[in-house]
């Protein structure tokens, strides 16, 4: 009998808040410990998304993904029983929540900054928050992925 992967010692998050133009709102850097799967990490990075949303007081976000199975997951309308079952139904309950928030599909070639973030992440002690300003070290990869959605 094999038991499964075991759990991660830890792993990055990182999310990058942009406007309808692709400019900087904010972002985010965290480690999170006792992770299972990379499914699972992409659950834990959209929560901390929605929250910072929710702290910010916005509306009429749209929150990219490039985890399909998260998407459809949080988006579903059924009850999660899974073992992750818990993060997707308060991800749901956050979303119920906020208003005018849409949660969607990305590809990764279009969300090269949160995977940067999600790097700092990985190697930092501490969570780090970026507001108006993004840290010079992703300035390249956000005119990237602002190209890429914007074409």
């Amino acid at each position: 009998m094999h038991p499964g992967p075991l759990p991660w010692l830890h792993a990055g998050i990182g999310g990058v808040l942009r406007n309808e133009k692709g400019e900087f709102i904010g972002g985010f850097a965290y480690k999170v410990p006792n992770v299972s799967s990379a499914y699972h990490t992409e659950l834990l990075a959209i929560k901390f998304g929605l929250e910072i949303i929710q702290a910010l007081g916005r509306t009429n976000v749209a929150l990219m993904s490039d985890c399909l199975e998260a998407v459809k997951d949080v988006t579903a309308d059924h009850q999660d029983f899974s073992p992750l079952g818990t993060i997707v139904e308060e991800i749901k309950d956050l979303l119920g929540e906020l208003h005018s928030i849409g949660v969607h599909h990305t590809y990764r070639t279009a969300n090269h900054v949160a995977h940067r973030l999600a790097s700092f992440g990985f190697d930092s002690d501490i969570h780090m928050e970026w507001f108006f300003q993004a840290p010079e070290s992703v300035l390249d990869a956000l005119q990237y992925d602002c190209n890429r959605i914007n074409h």
